[in-house]
């Protein structure tokens, strides 16, 4: 079911990166949403985000530190924003 989703609403296929650049994964079909609401609890504001999703077992081993490479653009992991244990959906910023 998650393979059927990502085929039909990915926005191409791009790398996972580990925290030093190495390659951890290629060819992950990543879903990036722009302007996603991000609640920031340090000074209550409410910020447009944007967040990347993937299949969560192809990113094995996670490295949280890590980024993704998608159209020739690295967008580098700023936090978790869900995780259902079959999708993640990573915070990311160029």
């Amino acid at each position: 079911m998650d393979a059927a989703v990502m085929a039909s609403l990915n926005d191409g296929q791009g790398d996972y990166l580990s925290a030093a650049g190495t390659v951890l994964a290629a060819g992950l079909e990543l879903i990036l949403d722009r302007d996603v609401e991000r609640f920031d609890l340090a000074t209550g504001a409410l910020d447009r985000s944007v967040t990347l999703t993937v299949r969560k077992h192809l990113l094995q081993p996670l490295d949280r530190q890590g980024a993704f490479r998608l159209d020739g653009k690295t967008w580098h992991i700023d936090g978790i924003a869900a995780d259902d244990g079959h999708l993640i959906t990573f915070y990311v910023v160029p």
